[in-house]
């Protein structure tokens, strides 16, 4: 028979799911570096998901016909790929030839803006989530959020029993942050807690968490919908249809290397405005490094504030058409804000509701990432895309 290519996990590797830590006696090893499988299979069998092994069936004809067209598609990218690396190997010989001997090579110490990035592998913002956001006894707790508390000293077995109550109902909050025991995950040493008052890296000096950055061609790693909360509705675009949503330890990852305080986004690619109306601030919540789900959490509530009349009055006529549009498909749909949007899971907002910012995005509502803005001046650019 045939070997066929191995089928694709649906999330990537620097994704869950994350190992629990089922007893205190066995020190903590580290998951190896994860790389994308190319192997074969002896048979034409749909794997399924690895927790559940009902799903493993003959392949159908219809997934037959959806694993070639993938397969070609990625293959067309791999060659799409191949082709830029080689001209701009070539680019960069052409402007080697006429460059000046004064002028800084870019990426050099004497250059203005360097575009070396300090590179980290999918498997270090994996470990960090490990870290900040450990199962113990069955309870996933925050070991990452520092707490003003003096010094604790108990011992592991305290701390593991103190997670559990008499009926074995969880109790996270008794977790002593930052806990340091061999048989829990150590911290990264890619990250450290930014200084007081410290400046922060320029955009351009930083590597983006893989699911914040933007992609020239092919899917995001993620699917997020920026007027759902993050709380469940940032899934991994890979393993759709189905929807396998972000665990908290992958919102729990830093959002770049190094840590930065604060990111600034003050606009949105091809919005015709001349400005975008509202730039988003994010922040750490507890005054620490900013997360991946500092990200996508201050994204979601800057879109669901609702629309001033000044705002509207200042749009132009088809600015005011799509948002219409938009604002009348949304109030018709039962979907979960949560308790920062103001609505609660199945319940249809009606016209009552008002224009919301995320109405002023038309159809443009997918998140598709973050770039360095253009104008150097260490704010970001954020990119949406239709669903």
């Amino acid at each position: 028979m045939a070997l066929v290519s191995a089928r694709k996990q649906p999330w990537p590797a620097n994704g869950g799911p994350y190992r629990w830590i089922q007893n205190l006696e066995t020190p903590w090893l580290a998951s190896p570096a994860q790389t994308i499988e190319i192997g074969a299979y002896q048979s034409l069998k749909f794997d399924g998901f690895p927790w559940d092994a009902t799903l493993i069936h003959d392949e159908t004809p219809f997934e037959k016909k959806d694993r070639r067209f993938r397969e070609r598609r990625a293959d067309r990218i791999t060659r799409s790929d191949t082709r830029r690396v080689k001209m701009k190997a070539v680019w960069k010989a052409v402007k080697e030839i006429f460059r000046d001997e004064d002028q800084p090579i870019k990426g050099s110490k004497n250059a203005k803006f360097s575009t070396t990035l300090p590179f980290v592998p999918a498997d270090r913002w994996k470990a960090y989530g490990y870290w900040a956001r450990p199962t113990v006894n069955g309870v996933q707790v925050h070991n990452a959020t520092p707490r003003p508390l003096p010094p604790i000293n108990m011992s592991p077995e305290t701390v593991w029993n103190s997670l559990r109550g008499p009926n074995q109902s969880p109790h996270a909050e008794n977790w002593p942050a930052r806990f340091s025991h061999p048989a829990l995950p150590s911290r990264p040493v890619e990250w450290r807690t930014p200084p007081p008052n410290a400046p922060d890296p320029f955009p351009w000096e930083l590597q983006l968490n893989p699911y914040l950055q933007h992609r020239y061609i092919g899917q995001t790693l993620v699917s997020f919908d920026i007027g759902r909360p993050p709380s469940g509705g940032v899934v991994f675009t890979a393993a759709e249809p189905a929807s396998i949503p972000l665990d908290p330890a992958d919102l729990a990852q830093p959002a770049t290397v190094p840590f930065v305080t604060h990111m600034h986004i003050v606009g949105v690619a091809d919005d015709p405005a001349p400005t975008f109306p509202w730039p988003i601030m994010v922040r750490h919540q507890m005054g620490g490094g900013v997360t991946v789900g500092d990200v996508f959490e201050t994204i979601f509530r800057n879109f669901t504030e609702h629309v001033t009349i000044e705002e509207y009055n200042s749009w132009s006529g088809r600015r005011r058409e799509m948002a219409a549009r938009a604002y009348h498909k949304r109030v018709r749909m039962p979907l979960e804000w949560g308790a920062g949007g103001g609505r609660v899971e199945g319940e249809i907002p009606g016209e009552g509701d008002g224009l919301r910012r995320i109405d002023y995005m038309g159809e443009k509502i997918m998140f598709r990432g973050l770039e360095p803005s253009p104008l150097k001046d260490g704010t970001w650019l954020m990119f949406v895309g239709p669903p």
